[in-house]
């Protein structure tokens, strides 16, 4: 009976890459976000429910009419049918936060006040 070939004979001996030295973390510094904040503490973050419904582009001016603010509430659209309105006082904010919901051409609006960190997955 003629002699049996180990795998590296046979050439299927498992491929091992040379070891690699471990990767090295690295620290962000921690950043101060302060600034941040207080330009945004008159920020409201929104959402529309039906995009293919509602347009996003004549909702700004419309909403911000229809809350009749003592100041300017100025819209922007944030892309992936999400916009943010700022506001001049914050009596206009609760305002519209209080009166809560709108709707917005037979759909809902999703609004909230703006926080340092809105997940992902806003409104879920």
């Amino acid at each position: 009976m003629a002699r049996r070939f180990t795998y590296a004979e046979k050439g299927k001996e498992l491929a091992v890459s040379p070891s690699l030295p471990p990767l090295k973390r690295i620290r962000a510094p921690p950043v101060n976000t302060s600034d941040l904040e207080k330009e945004n503490a008159l920020t409201l973050i929104g959402c529309l429910t039906n995009p293919s419904e509602q347009r996003l582009w004549s909702m700004i001016p419309f909403i911000s009419k229809k809350w009749e603010l003592r100041g300017k509430a100025i819209g922007s659209d944030l892309g992936n049918n999400r916009f943010q309105f700022r506001f001049d006082f914050e009596e206009d904010l609760k305002k519209v936060l209080d009166n809560r919901p709108y709707q917005y051409s037979r759909w809902m609006l999703i609004l909230q006040k703006w926080e340092q960190s809105i997940a992902a997955s806003f409104p879920s």
